[in-house]
């Protein structure tokens, strides 16, 4: 009887992670900030992207069946002063006339702590290169436990801009862009 209830009991586990459900979000782009901070010189400046899109789907019991595509028009860059920003759209930054978006697309997603690490492909300029990303899913004070209608996602990363071949003003601006993005998302 013992082997039979082992047998049941994993079936109802496998079962359950098969049939988990995979939530689909739309990402709520008025309360949300695609941001970066970058080093001008030796001052760290604050840049966001104001036009993005977005497919996230998440799916809470297997992780690994989350994805993320995230597509963000350079032509919105901002880096917090009007100099830096033409400075960012230019020719030999992001090249915003020959390149208008940069996208990542997820290859895998793992759950780890309290919240998921994410790997995928990001293309800046054309360059295909791997990133990892980390997010943690929030949700409102006050709101139950098991709320999934609307969340907030906090992601973290960090590239090299010159791996993309956006190396303009690099005597004054540092090559790493800290990713930090505060996103509300909304069930569809």
């Amino acid at each position: 009887m013992r082997f039979i209830t082992l047998i049941f009991m994993t079936f109802i586990g496998l079962s359950t992670a098969v049939f988990a459900e995979t939530i689909k979000y739309d990402l709520v782009k008025g309360k949300s900030n695609v941001g970066f901070v970058y080093m001008f010189g030796s001052n760290p400046n604050n840049g966001q992207f104001v036009d993005y899109d977005a497919d996230i789907a998440i799916n809470f019991e297997v992780a690994s069946r989350s994805k993320v595509d995230v597509t963000l028009r350079t032509d919105t860059a901002k880096a917090g002063f009007a100099f830096a920003t033409s400075a960012l759209r230019s020719k030999s930054v992001l090249n915003t006339k020959q390149f208008p978006d940069i996208r990542f697309v997820s290859k895998s997603v793992r759950a780890a702590g309290a919240g998921a690490i994410i790997k995928g492909d990001v293309t800046v300029r054309g360059i295909t290169k791997p990133l990892t990303l980390n997010a943690v899913l929030l949700r409102d004070p006050g709101t139950k436990a098991s709320e999934r209608d609307n969340l907030r996602m906090r992601i973290t990363g960090k590239l090299n801009r010159h791996d993309f071949g956006a190396s303009g003003y690099p005597d004054q601006v540092g090559p790493d862009l800290n990713i930090k993005i505060d996103a509300r998302i909304k069930r569809q």
